[in-house]
């Protein structure tokens, strides 16, 4: 076989074996809040793949309408920072909407950036409970482990940038513990009036509980989050949500796959095989 068409040929197999984004699983959760400019805004994070940017907003929490994911980050000296209606709220006692810092082993953050799980906790006093949340944020994650670090304005400020941004007697709130953040459901009188309704929900619908898991699964975005991040996929229109919290809020339910179904791996691989085959008989001959 002449090596130029072994190569060929492997590069074919490569090409159409390759892996779906994975859209399933189970994951760690926790909580996090920075007031930097969101990983999946930046203009590299995905141009392919975005029909809209993730908003962006200024410390006044004025939408920066003119290349927001291109203006640096307020944790860099910029003016880019995350907008604070971007923060959980709930629907009834068991379900939620949200957003979140996401990771997920096997993919990168093309595959997460704007796109929006179904999860449902496995353990705690909120076993049972679920949110729909959309992956705003890159959760850079060395264990290599699946993550949903749920926005919560309160919790652990990594940067140390919303005590500047919010300033005076906040300082406490956002940075007196890197870790738990506030100490108690009565500090939340004392918070930005902005994010006190994520502070409330913390201790009320998420019971101020510590790393849950929860499993995950795609769902298509529904409008209550893309209205407030104004990020919207190219594959969303194409994915049918298999959502039964917010679903059943509305009163349906649909099963989960893509529209073309050609993205099943079984599918691929079959065709991978047959392809294969051919061409190298072809080369044989």
């Amino acid at each position: 076989m002449k090596p130029f068409v072994l190569l060929a040929i492997l590069g074919l197999v490569s090409l159409l074996s390759s892996a779906d984004p994975i859209t399933s699983g189970v994951s760690i959760t926790s909580m996090y809040y920075d007031c930097c400019k969101p990983g999946c805004a930046w203009k590299t994070a995905g141009p392919d793949y975005l029909l809209s940017d993730i908003q962006v907003c200024d410390v006044n929490d004025n939408i920066i309408t003119d290349g927001g994911n291109l203006a640096a980050s307020y944790c860099d000296g910029g003016p880019a920072t995350s907008c604070t209606v971007q923060q959980p709220w709930a629907v009834n006692d068991t379900f939620s909407y949200g957003y979140a810092s996401i990771f997920i082993a096997g993919d990168d953050s093309s595959a997460w950036c704007c796109t929006c799980y179904e999860l449902e906790f496995l353990d705690s006093s909120i076993k049972g409970k679920k949110m729909i949340v959309q992956g705003i944020n890159i959760n850079y994650n060395p264990d290599q482990v699946n993550y949903f670090s749920l926005t919560v304005p309160g919790q652990a400020d990594w940067a140390n940038k919303c005590a500047e941004r919010f300033g005076g007697t906040f300082d406490s709130f956002f940075g007196i513990n890197s870790t738990t953040g506030i100490p108690d459901a009565s500090d939340c009188q004392i918070v930005p009036e902005s994010v006190r309704p994520a502070c409330e929900w913390r201790y009320s619908w998420y019971q101020n509980v510590s790393l849950p898991n929860a499993t995950f699964s795609r769902v298509q975005c529904p409008r209550e989050l893309t209205v407030n991040s104004g990020c919207v996929r190219t594959d969303d229109a194409s994915f049918v949500s298999s959502s039964t919290a917010g679903n059943n809020a509305a009163g349906n339910s649909t099963k989960q796959n893509f529209a073309s179904g050609t993205n099943s791996i079984s599918y691929r691989l079959l065709i991978t095989f047959f392809v294969a085959s051919v061409m190298i008989m072809s080369a044989i001959a």
